[in-house]
């Protein structure tokens, strides 16, 4: 049996500049999709699997997360917050606040339909390899708007951000992370996954991948947004 994720942190203390003017009063995460906030489209993925504790991390119009979600208590979770001051990039909220366990750290303006037992599975495996964290990867015909992998078998060897495309397996976002993860941290304020983790990571041979074609709900800007919204289901 395989001890499952206890806890996630989501991601949520971007500007969304992309989806100016909509973000100038509401963050991306919490606006409508399909009659829910995005966000609440992953606290329902996660919650339906198990995970129910759950950290925001919260910088841009921080105060609308605290009067939308609250302690999560009506969206059937529990809801925690971590304040940024400022922009800490995509990593820095562990500067505040330390993985202690096994976790899985989601971007929450996307919406990844990953079946949590599968991607654990992957993950548990990888860990008897030396993994410390493993990346849910997709595959996309034009990859070169997000951050890009090469793999051996599992093993990710190398991280490629945005532009670059090394391949057609893309991050979308969902990472479990051990706790050993803090000793690769580097010593300093503002820290991204893509460009001071993830390519130490893989230089070493400690990140894996788990690969699925589950469905994946991104909108790069507003004319994305629209598209999803304009379709009968998500």
């Amino acid at each position: 049996l395989i001890k499952m994720v206890k806890k996630a942190i989501i991601l949520v203390g971007g500007k969304g500049e992309r989806f100016m003017p909509l973000t100038l009063t509401t963050p991306k995460p919490l606006l409508p999709l399909h009659g829910k906030m995005i966000v609440e489209h992953i606290f329902n993925i996660l919650s339906s699997q198990g995970v129910r504790d759950i950290t925001l991390t919260v910088c841009y119009k921080a105060e609308q997360f605290r009067k939308k979600i609250g302690d999560g208590s009506k969206f059937g979770v529990n809801v925690s917050y971590v304040e940024e001051n400022g922009p800490m990039g995509t990593a820095g909220f562990l500067n505040l606040h330390r993985i202690k366990e096994t976790t899985i750290v989601i971007n929450g303006d996307d919406i990844f339909y990953f079946d949590l037992h599968e991607f654990l599975k992957k993950h548990r495996k990888a860990t008897t390899k030396g993994a410390i964290a493993t990346l849910a990867l997709t595959q996309l015909q034009d990859p070169n708007s997000f951050g890009t992998v090469t793999l051996d078998g599992d093993k990710i060897t190398s991280f490629v951000e945005k532009g670059k495309a090394a391949s057609n397996f893309v991050s979308v976002g969902n990472y479990i992370m051990e706790p050993e993860v803090m000793k690769y941290f580097p010593r300093k304020q503002f820290v991204m996954f893509e460009k001071d983790l993830f390519p130490q990571l893989a230089r070493e041979w400690k990140l894996f991948a788990f690969q699925s074609n589950a469905k994946w709900v991104y909108a790069r800007d507003i004319a994305d947004y629209n598209m999803w919204n304009a379709r009968k289901s998500l």
